[in-house]
């Protein structure tokens, strides 16, 4: 029979766990896609949003959840924002019609 060797335990580490930074480009995203600033903040936030998803793959970035956030609000708010912008034309007199809308 051998003798049974005995067992070293490796010292627990205690190094703090490694951070992984969230892309500013998805943080930016959600903004501006929020604060749609007559549309356009909209349109940049959606801009931004598939230029965080591109690039996060390739930096190991977090923030993929809050890109595709930035996108979809970015798209709703947008829609909102051309429904705002057309009804403000249709009843400022902004679409054509006689005399400005005033009924002249």
């Amino acid at each position: 029979m051998s003798n049974p060797q005995p067992t070293t335990r490796a010292a627990p580490s205690y190094a703090p766990p490694s951070t992984q930074r969230t892309s500013k480009l998805a943080i930016w995203s959600l903004v501006l896609s929020i604060v749609w600033l007559g549309g356009l903040g909209s349109l940049v936030g959606i801009i931004l949003g598939f230029a965080a998803r591109r690039k996060i793959p390739q930096t190991g970035e977090r923030g993929s959840g809050l890109a595709i956030a930035g996108i979809t609000i970015g798209v709703v708010t947008l829609i909102f924002a051309i429904g705002y912008w057309v009804f403000f034309a249709m009843h400022t007199g902004g679409a054509g019609g006689a005399g400005g809308g005033y009924g002249y």
